[in-house]
């Protein structure tokens, strides 16, 4: 393999001191303006929201782009880090825990950075997740072993419990109208960008860049830590006239903490059937999703005995392309259709995943037959049926419970999500390494993924 690029190599080597630097200036930020969360009533006047609500969606569209990227590089360098020059030697079991150390302890945190962001500075703990996801993509790279591997993606794992949660939180205080699907939307059509660029991710490890698979991580966590001043200067939480939601007396806009306990929080959250329901098609659609994201670009590989370089951007780029149509054209929808029915938002991903399930069936019964087209469009029906929830599930949630927990509960949310994709990537790789077709488990998903709809249906009606 050819000499690293020296280049390269030098900005990768910042990464670590970049980091600190970051963290120093987001720490004196934060002491500067205060750690509280600014109170807003869910009952206060809803207004059109001002730049700053645009500004926070631009953002934070990076970041989770980001994100994404580095969990979907893991999947489609699978054969460079397992059997190339280089590699870590591993099973593809043991390959398959090193995503599920990922998957548990983010599942674990999900929660907790939740309940952190109903309680501080959404601001500031997306700016730490952010430092954090960023050393530790750079240290995927210096992996010298497995056990150091499964270490970091597990730390990864706490970076992102913090993110996603503070994020969507942050962007439905700005939108708290007929907008907040398609900010959501937009937010969450960063995540199939991310995807798909990581899908070329074997173009850049090996022909024709020739970085290899650690200079290939190691450069996106300089990437990352680079753009924290970005976040640093540009992200703020909102004010309560900013966020649609001015209270006629200026002590309601002081930035006061919440005065809730956790028990209190738990019992509202959990008051009636309606979080239950999305906690079951949750965990249901999480078990589509993450097998696809772990397996996909290999499962594709065994079914058309094709490689790894023509797997990884077919197994990432189509189905990525469906989530970022479908994530923006649900948004649209939902928001119009919203105006005229208050359960629109529900619907909307009810009806796209009660179409999406028997396309994969379809695709992973009859795949040798119709051929790797065919397969990749049904599969896609997938990255619809994802896009829709994607772009309605925190909007569905802050209409099923009080808002105040809205990132609590989306914590919850990604707790079920994520324990059932820890599962699967374990499932997925111990079913291969003992002979089973990974098209038995995604037909499983098919039949999840139609209940996930039907589910939909069952939550608890808002009238107008």
């Amino acid at each position: 393999m050819p000499e690293p690029n020296p280049i390269l190599t030098f900005l990768a080597d910042l990464t670590p001191w970049v980091a600190i630097v970051i963290a120093v200036l987001a720490i004196m930020a934060a002491c500067k303006k205060g750690l509280a969360k600014p109170v807003i009533s869910p009952n206060a006047p809803v207004t059109k929201p001002g730049k700053w609500a645009w500004i926070a969606v631009a953002v934070l569209w990076v970041v989770v782009m980001l994100n994404y990227f580095d969990r979907q590089l893991l999947a489609v360098l699978n054969k460079s880090m397992t059997e190339g020059a280089g590699c870590i030697e591993m099973t593809q079991a043991q390959f398959g825990i090193v995503t599920s150390a990922f998957l548990i302890v983010y599942a674990a945190l999900s929660p907790v950075g939740g309940y952190l962001a109903d309680r501080f500075s959404r601001s500031f703990i997306i700016m730490c997740s952010l430092v954090v996801w960023s050393i530790v993509t750079w240290m995927t790279g210096k992996s010298e072993s497995y056990e150091e591997l499964v270490f970091w993606r597990a730390m990864m794992g706490v970076s992102e419990a913090f993110y996603i949660p503070a994020a969507l939180a942050l962007i439905t205080d700005y939108h708290r109208g007929s907008t907040r699907s398609l900010a959501t939307g937009l937010h969450m059509s960063g995540i199939y960008a991310g995807q798909v660029m990581a899908g070329y991710g074997a173009l850049m490890a090996g022909d024709p860049c020739q970085m290899g698979w650690r200079l290939t991580f190691e450069v996106f966590g300089f990437i990352g830590v680079a753009y924290g001043l970005i976040v640093l200067f540009f992200l703020r939480d909102p004010k309560a006239e900013e966020a649609a939601a001015t209270e006629a007396t200026e002590e309601a806009a002081a930035p006061v903490a919440p005065q809730f306990t956790l028990g209190q929080m738990l019992k509202s959250i959990f008051t009636g059937r309606g979080m239950y329901l999305l906690l079951l098609m949750i965990s249901f659609a999480g078990f589509a999703n993450w097998f696809l994201l772990g397996w996909y670009p290999r499962l594709l590989q065994d079914m058309f005995a094709i490689s790894e370089a023509d797997a990884g951007p077919a197994a990432t780029q189509w189905i990525n392309i469906a989530k970022y149509i479908s994530v923006l054209a649900c948004a649209v929808i939902a928001d119009r259709w919203y105006m005229r029915n208050k359960n629109a938002r529900a619907y909307v991903p009810g009806i796209a995943f009660c179409l999406a399930g028997p396309c994969v069936l379809l695709a992973m019964i009859f795949g040798a037959e119709i051929g790797l087209v065919a397969v990749l469009a049904l599969v896609a029906m997938q990255g619809v049926a994802q896009g829709a929830m994607d772009a309605t599930l925190m909007p569905v949630l802050r209409n099923t419970i009080d808002e105040r927990f809205a990132a609590t509960g989306y914590g919850l949310l990604n707790l079920t999500s994520v324990g059932a994709g820890a599962l699967v990537s374990w499932l997925g790789g111990s079913l291969k390494d003992a002979g089973t077709p990974l098209s038995t488990v995604l037909s499983l998903a098919g039949i999840l993924m139609m209940l996930c709809g039907i589910i939909l249906f069952l939550l608890p009606k808002k009238q107008a």
